[in-house]
């Protein structure tokens, strides 16, 4: 027999096992990139085997490892956290220095730096990050969102906020936008709206949030500040009454009576009887106004012969200056204890 002949089996093999390896590693691939579709979506349960299988089938991807991380946290399984993130580092490093690094792998690097507290090498990724994508114009809106998150963590608070509000006016002109970092972006960029005291478009975006992604809504008790701010007494006095959270419980329960009384009064007042302006006050000569508030409706309640409109003017000023003193970020329980005025407030 000819030796051609006889190499034939062997060229057979070899082209099989070329053909079932690159068929493995393209399913691999697929399972990657479907388990991170689904991650994106807040879908763990069904992204976790299509990321571990990816990674049995040998794909060695930074992002992959970061993304069953997270997923093994969520999931409570800390020696599997551990093991993951030593398999993301070293290989996120690399994708997001190279030249074919995406916001992507520069977003999730940063992260991982900040899960596991390591603050500088948090700002070094960041800073790297924004160098090289912080002045692209054709970030799609969940990108932008990324670039806020570095702004961020790289403590560029502004720029942050510049960028959150890119992002969800972009991701709210795209056909299908990522629901978890549409929602994510839309929390973020209220948070500005609430330091402007734009309260409206707060509640607005929140509630947006909250519509996409009900598995992790936003914060309630912010959301009941920014319909108290609002002017949206009734759906505040609800948000209130739902707040389980031990941080915030008490103070809830105070703010879901400020904002019953106001739904009852109506419209809010902005400004003292002498024509001062909350605004114009700092906290100081906020609590003092609050103060000499409640001992006007105290008065005009218990004197018996207080005129209705009277006793509805002190009434309204004095919840009005409540409400803004919440809405400030301080705690009316604690002045309200200091001041002997709580029993005004939780009648």
């Amino acid at each position: 027999m000819r030796p051609g002949i006889r190499r034939i089996p062997f060229l057979i093999l070899l082209v099989l096992s070329l053909v079932i390896g690159g068929c493995s590693a393209s399913e691999a691939k697929r399972d990657a990139a479907e388990g991170a579709r689904l991650y994106d979506r807040g879908d763990y349960d069904g992204a976790l085997p299509l990321l571990e299988e990816s990674v049995s089938q040998g794909v060695d991807d930074g992002q992959v490892f970061y993304r069953l991380a997270y997923i093994y946290e969520v999931k409570g399984q800390p020696d599997k956290v551990r093991s993951a993130r030593e398999k993301a580092e070293p290989l996120l490093a690399r994708q997001a220095a190279s030249e074919g690094g995406t916001l992507e792998d520069s977003y999730y690097l940063t992260a991982l730096y900040a899960g596991l507290q390591r603050a500088e090498d948090m700002r070094k990724a960041a800073e790297a990050g924004v160098k090289k994508f912080g002045q692209r114009s054709d970030l799609s809106g969940e990108d932008l969102f990324r670039l806020g998150r570095l702004h961020q963590f790289a403590g560029r608070g502004e720029l942050a906020a510049a960028a959150y509000r890119k992002a969800t006016e972009a991701m709210a002109k795209e056909p299908d936008p990522n629901p978890i970092l549409f929602a994510l972006a839309l929390i973020s960029d209220a948070g500005t709206d609430l330091q402007a005291r734009r309260y409206t478009e707060a509640a607005q975006k929140l509630e947006k949030a909250e519509s996409l992604n009900p598995k992790s809504p936003p914060d309630g008790y912010r959301m009941a500040l920014a319909d108290l701010g609002a002017e949206r007494y009734a759906q505040a006095r609800e948000r209130f009454g739902r707040v389980r959270d031990e941080a915030t419980a008490t103070e809830a329960q105070y703010g879901a009576d400020v904002a019953r009384h106001l739904e009852v009064l109506g419209k809010k007042v902005e400004k003292t009887a002498d024509g001062k302006t909350f605004l114009e006050m700092d906290n100081v000569a906020l609590e003092a106004s609050l103060k000499a508030a409640a001992q006007s409706y105290r008065e005009a309640k218990g004197g018996g012969k207080a005129h209705p409109e009277s006793l509805a003017e002190a009434e309204r000023l004095f919840f009005s200056l409540t409400a803004e003193w919440m809405l400030r970020g301080n705690s009316l329980r604690e002045v309200s204890l200091s001041g002997k005025f709580a029993d005004l407030i939780r009648q």
